[in-house]
């Protein structure tokens, strides 16, 4: 609200109290926020004509308002100026103080700015006396981030800041990584990564993401998620534009371990406390199960047409999706979709099954049926149940879409509810996942006795390895 400022500046003089270096910072400040840099500058004005002599802030201030508008000509030619000034009024020191200062400054400086070519000497005399400017580290990074693209002379600042005595920081680095990635040149810019901690500067988080934004959108993923976990090894935490970075780092997903690196990181964006817009993600997971269905003319089913409300922002689908393609399959595989509504169940079967595939073709075979279990249903009610209606789904989808031979089962289980009955029936389901038996426990200790029947079904080792066949063979052919 710089216009409610200046408001109260008025409000200040009238009232016969007089604006210090806080109160003209503040206002020059609150104008360049605003992008209004010709504001910005005439309040800088006024505070020379009112006696206030400004500080490094104020200049920076002015600096940071003319990049951040994009006027980098601007902003360099008013660091040209000031710092000329500055190196005069050393050498005029001699005279003694009788160099005339009641000269208007306003002029010059609005001549300074809007004029690329270099101002004379004795446009300066009159008024050198009164620039008390001396370059910062923040005046340089300032300049450097007014570089654009131009790596060299980002590189040349630097080096001048040196020269002076100044010493570049983490922010200065990392400007001179992003502009390095700008032009496209990730190898140039990791190797700033390394002169940096050559330097002794230690990379914080926003060097991080900056560098791991510079591999995403050249496509250097493998330098990207390699940054992501040296940043964990070094105990740095990413912040929420790092992870948004690399979960948004492709557009479609190839192979079961760049989903499994999205989803990790997903995961640990959860537990970091961040509540991610998972929607994009969703969409390429979604896009990447739907790929298994696909039958010899290259038709690939368009999910995109479903009712897709079952996957709101609050669905815990890639949560689901993550655990099933985290599990060890040297073992028998098995598939819990208890409590999933039809949307979901379908992406995490077909998650699975193309984890399977991705596997068989690396060479792992098939060495047990696939086991999925639905949930249990209370025997005598005759309702359709939510598991009912998913069971029928994912019976149409192995069956009529992928043509896998689909068995289906249930097992009674009564009221007895001390733990020897648990024991029971894991000597009796040795071959199965612990899905099962978590869900016969949940069961066992509820609040209900009645007896409940376990919905589960089994896709056989048989049909699975004909489907992979088939595929593999298809593949081949084209």
């Amino acid at each position: 609200m710089w216009q409610m400022a200046l408001e109260i500046k008025k409000d200040m003089l009238s009232a016969g109290v007089t604006p210090n270096i806080v109160t003209w910072s503040s206002l020059i400040s609150a104008c360049a926020n605003a992008g209004l840099v010709d504001q910005a500058i005439q309040l800088f004005e006024e505070m020379f004509q009112a006696g206030c002599e400004p500080n490094s802030q104020c200049y920076n201030i002015l600096l940071h308002a003319c990049v951040e508008a994009c006027q980098y000509d601007r902003a360099f030619r008013l660091f040209r100026s000031w710092k000329e000034n500055a190196l005069q009024k050393d050498n005029c020191e001699d005279f003694g103080g009788k160099m005339d200062n009641t000269i208007d400054l306003s002029h010059t400086l609005v001549v300074s700015a809007s004029i690329p070519t270099r101002t004379s000497a004795s446009s300066h005399g009159h008024f050198s006396t009164r620039i008390p400017f001396r370059p910062t580290t923040s005046t340089y990074n300032i300049l450097i981030k007014a570089c654009g693209s131009d790596y060299y002379r980002a590189k040349a600042l630097m080096e001048e800041m040196k020269e002076v005595g100044l010493s570049p920081n983490h922010i200065t680095w990392t400007i001179l990584i992003d502009i390095c990635g700008g032009s496209g040149n990730v190898e140039g810019a990791l190797q700033i990564l390394r002169a940096m901690r050559e330097a002794g500067i230690q990379p914080d988080v926003v060097t991080y993401t900056t560098i791991i934004k510079v591999c995403v959108e050249n496509k250097d993923f493998k330098s990207a998620f390699s940054l992501f976990a040296a940043m964990k090894r070094y105990q740095i935490k990413p912040n929420m534009v790092t992870y948004n970075t690399l979960l948004r780092a492709r557009s479609r997903y190839g192979s079961l371990q760049e989903v499994q690196q999205c989803l990790a990181i997903y995961q640990d964006m959860r537990k970091a406390g961040y509540k991610p817009n998972d929607y994009y993600l969703k969409q390429l997971i979604e896009q990447w199960c739907e790929g298994v269905i696909q039958n010899g003319n290259q038709r690939k089913y368009n999910f995109s047409t479903r009712n897709r409300t079952d996957l709101g922002p609050e669905s815990m689908i890639l949560d689901k999706v993550a655990e099933h393609l985290q599990k060890d399959s040297a073992n028998s595989i098995s598939i819990n979709l208890r409590g999933l509504s039809t949307v979901e169940a379908r992406i995490v079967v077909l998650a699975v099954l193309r984890m399977i595939r991705e596997k068989y073709t690396a060479g792992d075979s098939i060495k047990d049926d696939v086991q999925i279990f639905l949930g249990v249903q209370e025997v005598g009610i005759r309702a359709v149940r939510q598991e009912s209606v998913v069971k029928e789904a994912i019976i149409k989808l192995l069956q009529h879409d992928l043509g896998l031979e689909v068995i289906s089962a249930a097992s009674r289980i009564g009221n007895d509810r001390n733990q020897d009955g648990i024991n029971h029936l894991d000597k009796h389901s040795n071959m199965e996942e612990n899905a099962e038996r978590v869900i016969l426990r949940a069961n066992v200790h509820s609040p209900t006795r009645k007896p409940v029947v376990l919905q589960k079904m089994r896709i056989t080792k048989e049909s699975l390895q004909s489907w992979l066949t088939r595929r593999l063979d298809a593949s081949v052919v084209r």
